[in-house]
């Protein structure tokens, strides 16, 4: 008589496969942002100019400056990135790689108005050709926290060709 043959009935893993590997990276993201820090260290900053703002200004990134006046004066913008770069022993070659115009506007004003004040800095500041700003990135802002022929200047530096 024959035998009947009795099937056996194998485990399929592969459908778990998927899963392995979903549940390793997710392993790894979670080592991997155990031990990176994506947050800059701040410090307070350095704030200079002739305006009268206070602590508006903020606080900067490590070797950041923060300058404030009441008035465009590009001879007085260049003397204190100058100064800054010399306290702060930074290269001599320094230059603004980042630079943020935060001009004021007052109450019965709207925020277009500041950043129309921004967009007059910026180009007063290219027409000055003021050397540290030569390939600076811009970004116009305004607020109501500064007098509206205030402005500041939020500048992050960098050795030349570093951009």
């Amino acid at each position: 008589m024959a035998r009947k043959r009795i099937r056996i009935e194998e485990e399929d893993a592969t459908s778990q496969a998927g899963w392995l590997f979903a549940d390793s990276f997710l392993a790894l993201m979670v080592i991997f942002l155990a031990t990176i820090s994506f947050v800059p260290a701040l410090t307070s900053g350095v704030v200079m100019g002739s305006g009268s703002v206070g602590k508006i200004a903020g606080s900067n990134y490590i070797k950041g400056l923060v300058l404030t006046y009441d008035t465009f004066d590009a001879a007085a913008i260049e003397k204190d990135i100058k100064t800054f770069i010399t306290n702060e022993k930074l290269s001599p070659l320094s230059e603004v790689m980042y630079a943020r115009i935060v001009s004021g506007f007052s109450a019965n004003e709207n925020e277009d108005t500041g950043k129309m004040r921004a967009i007059g800095i910026s180009v007063a500041i290219k027409k000055s050709k003021i050397s540290y700003f030569e390939n600076a990135t811009l970004d116009l802002s305004a607020s109501d926290k500064l007098k509206p022929e205030s402005f500041v200047l939020r500048l992050t530096l960098a050795p030349k060709g570093a951009n």
